[in-house]
Order: structure tokens, then C-alpha cells, then sequence
């Protein structure tokens, strides 16, 4: 009974969103309380229980997220997107190029949640669009359906993780196992598919198109790979610190204090 309430609610949620066009943060407002009465949850204990739940949740990715969108921009900006997208387009040519983009999202897919990896390489597909003349929905498709399924099968986001913990299971054994379902899906949901959606009209937000520069302007390849994947080196630093070091050494508080305060800086 209890899997039909949730299965009721979400699609609730996506009634209000897709259907009713209701502002997407009251339709999670409105869901959230229908499913906890729904649940049994008493009144008088709903509103601080969805308050509890919003705080964490806002709390864990607010950093994340900001200086994630203050990354992105800065990628756009100092010419790092266009030094990037000049380098890709020579390893890979315009052929290639939704390969290009689909290894970008897997590799920075896996240590960063979707909205994170959206916002810092969004820059980066929207350069290639107005450089290279080329369809938004072509170049951006193999990127995001990688981000998608990284985030979907592969730890350690939250729900594989919660799956391995629910369930006894290996980390190392589950990433495993979920690289040789992802690889073969992102190569189908995105550069084997990106072809049929070229002929689809779309215009990039103007927010994150930078203005082109002259090649002797832009920062090397080193720095701008630096700055691109600055969040994929410090979070992957996290998770190796998980692993390696014991939750009760003295020294881990220290190590992750430092990495997150280099992260929000």
C-alpha cells in the first residue's frame, strides 16, 4: 500500500508540473504534504517535517550549487569554454563531436550531481553551438544523457548509494556493474541518437553565451581544463577520502574541513 501512496504522489507532482503548469516549488510543497497525510504522517508534524527535510537537503548542495553556477560562468567568460571547445573540436573534429561530449559528461558525471555538472558545462555545449554553427539539441543531447545516466547508475550519487546501503552491496563491485550498463546507454541515448534531433529548432539562453575572443586572449588548455573540472578534482578528493581514510581517524574531520573550505573558495 505504502509504494502506491509514493507511485500516487509522484505522479501528483507531475500532473501539477507538466499539466496544471503550477510553479514547480509549490507543486513539491503541495505533494509533499498530500503525501504525508497520505502516509499517516499526524498535522501537527508536517510542516516541521518537510521544514527538517527542505533545511538538509538545501544545506548538503546550496555551496555546491552556487559556486558550481559561479564556475560555469567563469568558464564562459575567460574564454576557458572556447579553448576547450577549440580542443575538442581538434582531437575529435565536427564529426566526432557528440563522442566528445558524451565522454565530457561521463567523466564529470561521475563525481558531480546532474544540476551541478548542467550548470558548469552547459557553457561548454552552448559554445560549440554558436562556434561551429552546429544544433543545440545535437551537441547538448549526448551531454546531458550522459549526466543523466551517471547520475542514475553509478555511486556515489545518492541513489545508487542508497541501494548499496539498502541492500549490503560492494560499492566498488556496483560501480562495476553499473559502468558496463552506463557506457553502452549513454552511447545510444546520446551520440547514436543526437543525429535524429538535428533538424529540431532550438535557441541557447544568451546568459551563457560569451562573447568570442582572439586566440592569443584565451588562457591555455591546462588552465581552463583546470578551472573546468576544478569541482571534479575536490569531489573526488572526497569520495578517495571516504575510502581510504576511517571515519573514526582523528584526522579525517581536518582533511574534509580543508577540502571543503578549498571548495567553497
Amino acid at each position: 500500500m505504502t509504494i502506491l501512496l509514493v507511485l500516487f504522489s509522484i505522479a501528483l507532482l507531475v500532473v501539477l508540473i507538466v499539466w496544471a503548469k503550477l510553479n514547480p516549488f509549490l507543486s513539491f510543497m503541495a505533494t509533499a504534504i498530500v503525501a504525508g497525510l497520505l502516509l499517516g504522517l499526524p498535522a501537527d508534524q508536517l510542516a516541521k517535517s518537510i521544514q527538517k527535510g527542505m533545511g538538509t537537503l538545501l544545506g548538503d548542495l546550496v555551496i555546491v550549487i552556487v559556486t558550481g553556477a559561479m564556475l560555469g560562468k567563469l568558464v564562459a567568460e575567460s574564454g576557458a569554454a572556447q579553448r576547450i571547445a577549440g580542443f575538442l573540436m581538434g582531437m575529435f573534429g565536427e564529426k566526432y563531436i557528440t563522442w566528445a561530449m558524451a565522454l565530457t559528461g561521463l567523466i564529470v558525471g561521475i563525481p558531480l550531481f546532474y544540476n551541478v555538472g548542467f550548470v558548469l558545462l552547459v557553457p561548454l555545449a552552448f559554445t560549440l553551438t554558436y562556434q561551429y554553427r552546429l544544433p543545440a539539441v545535437y551537441v547538448g543531447m549526448p551531454l546531458l544523457a550522459a549526466l543523466s545516466v551517471t547520475h542514475g547508475f553509478l555511486p556515489p550519487h545518492p541513489s545508487p548509494a542508497a541501494l548499496v546501503a539498502q541492500f549490503g552491496a560492494n560499492m566498488g563491485l556496483t560501480l562495476l556493474y553499473g559502468g558496463i550498463i552506463a557506457i553502452p546507454t549513454i552511447a545510444i541515448a546520446g551520440p547514436l541518437f543526437a543525429p535524429l534531433l538535428k533538424k529540431i529548432p532550438s535557441q541557447p539562453l544568451q546568459t551563457f553565451q560569451a562573447s568570442p575572443k582572439a586566440a592569443e586572449d584565451l588562457p591555455s588548455i591546462g588552465n581552463s581544463l583546470f578551472t573546468a573540472l576544478l569541482p571534479v578534482l575536490l569531489l573526488m578528493g572526497t569520495t578517495l577520502l571516504s575510502l581510504l581514510v576511517p571515519e573514526e581517524a582523528s584526522s579525517r574531520p581536518v582533511i574534509t574541513f580543508s577540502l571543503i573550505q578549498v571548495w567553497s573558495c
